[in-house]
């Protein structure tokens, strides 16, 4: 089981929503719930242990936040170079899509398995609106889900 907690992010429903789009057909079971201003994803599997992973955006004004959980493994995100998640450029018309490079600049430990530095290329819909933080949450989230759901976002327009 996995439980991730995603905060420093505005218009929660929204990153909730692009979340759910992303997860549609992939067939994991999961809640999703907004807690304090964070979102926490608790996703159920035939793991007996827990991993917890908090993602942050570490662009926006970083409030107190108490995170009642123990070890976790911490993933930045932002448009800067020392995050471990950014996006390297942004394509298309704003107001109706845009493929962004989703770009892992470092190492993530997803249990037994690394998620190696690579550029993504997510095809963005406009109804997800313009807060590339929650498309880069949302995205990052699905990859500690599902590892494979990569593939998926390189082959598939939501």
């Amino acid at each position: 089981m996995k439980k991730i907690i995603i905060t420093g992010n505005k218009n929660l429903s929204n990153l909730i929503n692009i979340f759910e789009d992303i997860m549609n057909n992939i067939g994991i079971d999961y809640e999703i719930t907004e807690i304090d201003n964070n979102v926490s994803i608790h996703v159920f599997d035939d793991k007996e242990d827990m991993a917890y992973y908090v993602i942050s955006n570490v662009d926006s004004e970083i409030k107190t936040a108490h995170i009642d959980i123990p070890s976790y493994t911490l993933i930045t995100l932002g448009v800067n170079k020392k995050s471990s998640v950014t996006m390297s450029s942004l394509g298309g018309d704003l107001d109706t899509s845009k493929t962004l490079i989703y770009c892992i600049q470092r190492e993530i430990y997803e249990e037994n398995i690394v998620i190696e530095p690579q550029e993504i290329p997510v095809f963005v819909k406009s109804k997800w609106g313009h807060d590339i933080y929650n498309i880069m949450s949302a995205v990052t989230a699905a990859l500690i889900v599902d590892i494979n759901i990569s593939d998926k976002l390189k082959k598939i327009y939501f």
